[in-house]
């Protein structure tokens, strides 16, 4: 071999290993210091890939370059550059021209020239710009690296915002420029020095300092976005609030709000997370300086001093059980919504404790509960009428083995519940609607079902069912209803039992096309029970939201509760029919009619909270009920119905319409129940439209919109409307709310939003829950 050639290998080789020097000097934790944002680290016997044009090695100055094209690769980072050279004198290695690092992190840093120790503790760059992972960056004439952590940039460009493709040179939607961009590793965050902030590049507020927390910071303490808000008894106000980061486990939100009109309001959220759940626990309070721009005799005119403490938990005890609870106290009946505290300013806030299992066949929910009706009167009554539930129960389990062949379930309710006030609505015509009774009231209920569906003949499928169920009830209330047209069981307990056979038969025909299929399903049923025992006797808690229509048609009992059950013998039949073409389309309906044969009709015996008035099913021959309905690629309409069984009146309809496809989702809900005939209690037809709909119109613009409109009155119920505008950088939301209320005057609203990602935003207030809200 030629000495030139010995020479030039031996340059190589030298060559590459001092440029592995260069890292193998830096241990692990210096390495990580590099990072702009977070602790990344070289992995131990890492190695180099170098790749160059031209690698010389100066055995005198012991300088090593790399030119042209220069590529390493080591330990995750990747650096690309025109030039490199390293100095094993200095210990100093620089990267010219074109200079790209991509670091284990993620980030980018780009600049003109680079110089580093090759410990990476201190360097210097000019002409630079980072693009941080979530998409934040930062540019500066130059920049310098010291102790290992710290970097600080001069005359630098802060901004979340994507340069113009079409003209890079202009400025962004919004930046902050500042003379010292100062980013500290050890306490993730980034400060900004005698800033200002720039929308479109015009400068609109001086900053002396500015800190926000960079891209690997998950938590960090600081002051959020401060928001605003007016109110005419509450007047303007500024809310700001400051989050503390306790430890990785715990974090805490203390924000002030001051208004104009009524003082200060503090309020602190702490939060702690365990290995297996998390607990929240929320206190505000106020001492309002003028009660009097309240409406008189009011709550809120007759508290000075006011407050509420809440607490929010859950806990997964293992893969089946979870226990939580989410309750709250207040000083009177209307401060958090009066004062809009979050997750409490609702009409009707509920408190509750609970208790849930779950497996493949069997379901346990124990839990007790009650409301809190926020109203400013002192006087109102609609908290008093709320039942304070303690507890209630639902178990349900379907045993694995088989019993004759057949499926056997358990199904176990109840609950305990009391008042303090009677929830009556006296009618002037016809009978008073009792919906619970000042004291206390309990049930028990348990309930096993036996079925099992054979197939014989032809098709023809046959499915024996057998039930028993017993109920205890425990009453005791404080005055028995007086205007009633049926026999009150009275105060005391009381059993009752119910015990079912019954048979369905159904016969389903499967018709297929070319480019379809139909299947057709005629069903008969009949049930053979005993009468009710205590019908419309004892207190009807859960079972008075009744609907006949097809879903219900084929129900052993069609009650929604266990408070009432269905007795006497009764025949159910009907047809469904369901069908599926191969371009997408599907259509289902179904169409029936039931027959009360013998012993008392449940439907047609008084009820205390009259759930089986006009149902449909108080003669012996019900009214029909049916449904039809189709799918198709992204379109969706559903109709059903129930009509009179004498002239087909419909008695009840509804249609809903969906539609879904690309940018465009909506639905559409018309609704309308017939007075019931004779109209012997003057009650009028209910009619209402119910609509919604969210637009994006383009890849930044989204709109939403939905309203409630009683066709009946002639009027909107309630219209919503919100705007969103939403980039990479900033989102924008506008919502406007109008609620009418029967017992005032219209209620609107208007709130808007602003937010710039990664600091925070403006938020006017002014709406519940916006219906647009940015993903960031």
């Amino acid at each position: 071999m030629r000495r030139s050639r010995v020479n030039a290998f031996a340059s190589v080789l030298c060559a590459g290993a001092a440029f592995c020097a260069i890292f193998a000097f830096a241990t692990p934790q210096a390495a990580a210091q590099l990072a702009i944002a977070g602790d990344v680290s070289v992995p131990e016997n890492a190695k180099m890939l170098l790749a160059s044009d031209e690698l010389i090695y100066n055995n005198d100055t012991g300088v090593v370059i790399a030119t042209g094209g220069v590529q390493i690769d080591y330990g995750n980072y990747k650096l690309v550059a025109d030039r490199v050279e390293y100095d094993q004198n200095s210990g100093r290695m620089k990267a010219i021209g074109s200079v790209e690092m991509i670091e284990p992190s993620g980030n980018r840093i780009y600049a003109d020239n680079l110089d580093v120790t090759d410990d990476f503790a201190d360097g210097f760059l000019n002409a630079l710009r980072i693009e941080t992972t979530d998409n934040t960056r930062i540019a500066a004439e130059s920049a310098e690296r010291s102790g290992g952590s710290q970097t600080t940039f001069n005359n630098g460009v802060y901004t979340a915002c994507e340069a113009c493709e079409e003209d890079p040179d202009r400025a962004p939607f919004w930046q902050v420029k500042a003379q010292r961009i100062i980013q500290n590793g050890e306490t993730k965050t980034i400060r900004l020095q005698h800033a200002t902030f720039e929308l479109f590049g015009m400068p609109i507020a001086y900053l002396p300092y500015l800190e926000v927390p960079d891209s690997s910071a998950k938590r960090k303490t600081g002051f959020l976005a401060p928001s605003y808000s007016s109110s005419d008894t509450l007047g303007y106000s500024v809310s700001v609030p400051f989050y503390v980061a306790i430890s990785p486990y715990m974090d805490a939100t203390f924000t002030g709000r001051g208004y104009t009109r009524q003082g200060f309001l503090g309020e602190a959220e702490f939060r702690q997370n365990f290995a297996n759940g998390e607990v929240t626990l929320r206190m505000a309070g106020i001492s309002q300086l003028n009660p009097d721009e309240f409406t008189a005799n009011t709550s809120d005119a007759l508290e000075t001093e006011r407050g509420m403490i809440s607490s929010k938990g859950e806990f997964r005890i293992n893969p089946r059980w979870v226990f939580g609870w989410d309750g709250m106290l207040q000083s009177d009946n209307n401060f958090s919504k009066t004062y809009g505290i979050d997750g409490y300013n609702s009409t009707t806030v509920k408190s509750e404790v609970y208790l849930t299992g779950l497996t493949n066949r069997s379901l346990f929910d124990l839990r007790a509960y009650r409301f809190d009706i926020q109203n400013a009167d002192e006087f109102n009554s609609a908290e008093h009428k709320q039942a304070v539930v303690h507890p209630s129960l639902d178990y349900k389990r379907t045993f694995s083995d088989p019993l004759l062949g057949g499926e056997l379930a358990l199904n176990v309710n109840g609950y305990s519940v009391s008042r303090q006030t009677d929830d009556i609505s006296v009618k002037t015509l016809g009978p008073d609607r009792y919906r619970g009774f000042a004291g206390e009231n309990s049930r028990l209920s348990a309930e096993l079902e036996w079925k099992k569906t054979v197939t014989v003949g032809n098709g023809l499928r046959l499915t024996p069912i057998l039930a028993a169920r017993g109920d205890l009830n425990s009453v005791d209330i404080d005055t028995a209803p007086a205007d009633y047209d049926g026999v009150f069981a009275g105060n005391g307990t009381h059993a009752r039992g119910m015990v079912t056979a019954g048979l369905e038969s159904s016969y389903p025909v499967l018709i297929t096309t070319a480019k379809s299929s139909h299947v057709i399903e005629p069903i008969a049923q009949v049930y053979v029970r005993p009468d009710e025992q205590l019908a419309g006797g004892i207190p009807n808690e859960d079972a008075q939201s009744f609907v006949f229509d097809t879903t219900s048609l084929f129900e052993r009992d069609k009650f929604t509760g266990f408070d009432r059950t269905e007795g006497g013998i009764r025949a159910n039949v009907g047809v469904r029919y369901t069908g599926s073409y191969n371009n997408g389309f599907t259509t289902q309906a179904a169409f029936g009619q039931s027959y009360h044969l013998a012993g008392l009709n449940s439907f047609a015996t008084p009820d205390l909270s009259q759930a089986t008035q006009n149902s449909g099913l108080e003669e012996d021959v019900s009214d029909y009920v049916g449904m039809v309905g189709f799918t198709y690629k992204g379109i969706s309409l559903t109709t059903s119905a129930r009509f009179d069984k004498d002239d087909f009146r419909p008695e009840r309809t509804d249609v809903r319409a969906g539609f879904s496809k690309g940018r465009l989702s909506s639905s559409l809900t018309y609704s309308e129940i017939k007075a019931p005939r004779p109209n012997t209690y003057s009650e009028d037809d209910r009619r209402e439209v119910t609509g919604s709909a969210s637009l994006k119109i383009h890849d930044f613009w989204r709109v939403a919109a939905s309203a409630n409109y009683d066709l009946v009155n002639d009027e909107f119920d309630s219209t919503k409307f919100g705007l969103l505008y939403e980039d990479e950088c900033f989102a924008f939301s506008l919502a406007y709310e109008n609620i009418r209320s029967s017992t005032s005057a219209n209620d609107w609203s208007v709130g808007a939003r602003l937010s710039f990602r990664t600091l925070g935003g403006i938020d006017t207030g002014g709406v519940d829950r916006p219906l647009l809200e940015p993903s960031f």
